[in-house]
């Protein structure tokens, strides 16, 4: 499993052992639930056509480069 680590002081830390307590939480569940929603709500679901423009393919694709021939 990946190992997240910050540093934080001490105040900040008794604010979180706090907030986990009246959420009923442990603190690693709380910051791992934290860190997910973050990730979850900051990442953009792909849709069609999202690429368009994007990608450039050569005109020559699908061409077989010089000397390739008898490998083909």
């Amino acid at each position: 499993m990946p190992v997240l680590q910050t540093r934080v002081s001490e105040e900040e830390l008794q604010k979180i052992k706090s907030f986990a307590q009246k959420k009923h939480m442990t603190t690693s569940s709380l910051v791992r639930e934290s860190v997910a929603s973050y990730i979850s709500d900051n990442t953009s679901v792909p849709t069609f056509g999202c690429m368009a423009g994007g990608i450039w393919i050569a005109d020559d694709f699908d061409e077989l480069p010089e000397g390739f021939g008898e490998y083909a």
